[in-house]
């Protein structure tokens, strides 16, 4: 059993320093990022992702390459690699899950290769084209897809246009999280059923068209109903040029209210799609909406349209509306009948409601689920359809880099079968793609923010720590990056090696919705034996939050601008609710921060955001203790703590039994402990923290893991 000591402190832990380098203990050569053959990063191979079913939908396996013949612009095109997907069916089908493991303490970007064909769902929970009965049933189906249509591996990011959710997991351990946020979302769409209403087709057609019958129709309901105080208005006399003037002001008052909720939600569309550009496996958007009407005037749908076949995204609309009912002018309790000639229009007028919707699902290569009750059947069904696929590649004949859009038809050779595929896909070019709102952010920072998968060119590893409450009833918390810049394409100038990092960090809290950005530019200039030490430490970039109780996801995007690589690394923790008996998250570390020369303080270990150490090293431990009940006489608290360290074996390799904790004297508990490593073998480890409020009876246990690794060889 190792030599453990303890060190008793009686001073408050604050917000540790951060000293200006972290040695790894056991430092790997960074990975050279990976070619991804996908045609969006510019590589000359094309990738179709191709769905083939039955007349019944049901997907058609066991499909070899030379079952496949693929067309680019008309000319048959050599398929260079083919592989068929299959997701397999859950382990115990039908049984309940089992709980999802806790979020690790650290978080990387290393990828797994073995998910490099991994489904992603991205769900646009459209809540500003949502009424809250359509929401209801909307997240009911959600819900069940997210338990039973979803496998282990699959990428799900919930979002809404309403801007309350934006939220990544990989499933299953981030299914709770996802159902959670989805029940705090609701519908915001108020249905207008006055006298005067005018539906956003009806308006469009006036506002954008002059569309005269139009006007006549709505015209003539107005006077019906007594919205109108004209006489004769809809009177197709031709001398009425000008249309009723409450008419042409109530459209244009509609007509600009549809189209700015149709923009918040089809740039939330081409946000996502756009994010999705370089990830290879099946990509499915699944529109949660009761639609949209078609305008042409936006410039957005031809964007949607563009990024979903940039992105090789098909794109479902799961119309909410159900079985299609009667207007409601149909219903006795509206009023009198509508004129004759008025019927048909008005029951045309779902139809039109969703035409926007419907076009850039089937433009994408995707479907359109509507007229139907069974939402949970409908999105099932879009799921099925992703569990069966092939992947085609081919290297396109044409060299042409004119950046235009090339068509692409994919046939199988069989009878009676549905193939669904990407319609096309754009010719690579030299120019660069302009963005549409320069004053939005960086495109290339953006689109690694939003997209549910880490980059890894530039390796990332961040952690985070929660301490004590601030004044304003939140938890003072640190969220630690560790940023390996080896492979940064530093410039010598001047003696030095310079080079600048571009971070961007964002908080976002689950409950809420609210999130915290801190962006940043870090000119580095470092001399010849720093920019050597670089080779072997991470560069440590340390932000500080004030956050209230609740789950969080925190995402860290760096950029080298001398090379233009990014690195993107996704951090979820907690944050506990204050006021209980409660630790501050613990610090393990391996080194302690230097105290300045004739400076008397106790040590503090420094902050790290990894979990690794090497054989032969000090690993320390520091916690502070916060809710314990005092004792009535002396008014302080009484805590006991002592810990273990075990194997993954379960065996002890250190144990320190519970002592009392000094309180300082305004009452406040800190304790920093200690063990050798020397004679640790490699390998994975847990510290078992064991607090005991000796007053109030309450007790605490936490294990943080870490990993031991062989001492580097000596010099």
């Amino acid at each position: 059993m190792k030599r453990p000591f303890l060190i008793v402190l009686s001073i408050v832990l604050g917000a540790p320093l951060l000293a200006q380098t972290q040695k790894s203990p056991a430092p790997s050569p960074s990975p050279s990022p990976s070619p991804t053959a996908t045609f969006p990063s510019q590589v000359e191979v094309v990738n179709v992702d191709v769905v083939v079913a039955d007349k019944k939908g049901n997907p058609i396996t066991g499909l070899t390459k030379d079952d496949f013949t693929l067309l680019d612009e008309g000319q048959p095109q050599a398929i260079t690699s083919f592989e068929a997907v299959t997701i397999p069916e859950p382990v115990a089908a039908g049984a309940s899950p089992a709980s999802p493991p806790a979020p690790p303490p650290v978080s990387s970007n290393h990828v797994d290769a073995s998910n490099r064909n991994a489904r992603t769902f991205s769900i646009v929970f459209d809540d500003i084209h949502l009424t809250a009965a359509q929401a209801h049933r909307a997240k009911t189906a959600i819900s069940a897809f997210l338990k039973s249509g979803t496998r282990e591996g699959d990428i799900v990011t919930l979002a809404a246009t309403g801007g309350g959710a934006w939220w990544s997991a990989r499933m299953p351990q981030g299914r709770d999280e996802i159902i959670t946020l989805l029940k705090r979302l609701d519908g915001r769409l108020i249905p207008d059923l006055g006298n005067d209403r005018v539906t956003d087709y009806e308006a469009m057609r006036i506002q954008l068209y002059g569309d005269q019958q139009v006007a006549q129709r709505v015209s003539r309901r107005f006077e019906t109903y007594g919205a109108s105080m004209s006489r004769g208005g809809g009177a197709d006399t031709g001398l009425n040029l000008g249309g009723d003037p409450i008419v042409r002001a109530r459209a244009q008052e509609v007509y600009f209210r549809a189209v700015s909720r149709n923009r918040i939600t089809l740039e939330l569309l081409n946000r996502i799609l756009v994010s999705l550009t370089a990830s290879r496996g099946r990509k499915s958007m699944i529109l949660v909406s009761q639609g949209f009407v078609h305008d042409p005037s936006l410039s957005e749908f031809k964007e949607v349209v563009d990024a979903a076949r940039r992105s090789n995204v098909a794109i479902y609309f799961l119309d909410t509306r159900g079985l299609g009912g009667f207007p409601a002018e149909f219903g006795a309790e509206f009023g009198p009948p509508l004129e004759e000639r008025d019927i048909g229009s008005a029951l045309m007028e779902n139809l039109e409601a969703s035409e926007g919707a419907e076009s850039i699902a089937i433009d994408s290569g995707g479907f359109v689920v509507s007229n139907n009750n069974d939402l949970l059947g409908g999105i099932q069904r879009i799921a099925s359809e992703s569990k069966n696929y092939y992947l085609l590649g081919f290297n396109p004949t044409s060299t042409k880099r004119d950046g235009k859009f090339r068509k692409l038809e994919v046939k199988v050779n069989r009878k009676s079968v549905q193939v669904r595929a990407r319609k096309g896909y754009y010719a690579p070019s030299d120019a660069k793609l302009a963005t549409k709102k320069p004053e939005a952010g960086d495109p290339d920072i953006q689109k690694a923010l939003d997209s549910p998968y880490d980059a890894d060119a530039i390796p990332l590893r961040m952690s985070a720590y929660v301490f004590d409450e601030t004044l304003l009833g939140k938890a003072a918390t640190l969220v630690a990056t560790e940023v390996d810049v080896n492979g940064f394409a530093f410039e010598e100038k001047e003696g030095r090696f310079a080079d600048t990092l571009e971070f961007l960090l964002v908080v976002a809290h689950r409950e809420t919705g609210e999130f915290f950005r801190y962006d940043q530019k870090v000119d580095m200039k470092l001399l010849p034996e720093t920019r050597e030490r670089a080779r072997t430490v991470w560069f440590p970039i340390v932000r500080d939050f004030e956050l209230p109780a609740g789950a969080y996801q925190a995402k860290m995007v760096v950029r080298d601008k001398g090379s233009g690589r990014i690195g993107t690394v996704l951090h979820e923790f907690a944050v506990p609710v204050l006021g209980q008996f409660r630790t501050s998250t613990p610090i393990l570390s391996d080194t302690l921060i230097p105290t300045p020369e004739g400076v008397k303080a106790t040590p503090k270990p420094q902050l790290l955001a990894r979990r690794t150490f090497a054989q032969g090293t000090m690993l320390y431990c520091q916690f502070d203790v916060f809710g314990a009940e005092k004792d009535q006489a002396s008014g302080m608290p009484k805590v006991s703590a002592g810990y273990a360290i075990r194997s993954k074996s379960g065996a002890d390799v250190a144990r320190i039994a519970p002592t009392l904790i000094t309180p300082t004297s305004l009452g406040r508990l800190s304790r920093l402990v200690g063990s050798a490593l020397e004679d640790t073998s490699p390998g994975e480890y847990e510290l078992v923290l064991s607090l005991k409020d000796e007053i109030g009876g309450k007790s605490l246990q936490l294990v943080e893991p870490f990993t031991v690794v062989a001492a580097a060889p000596a010099d």
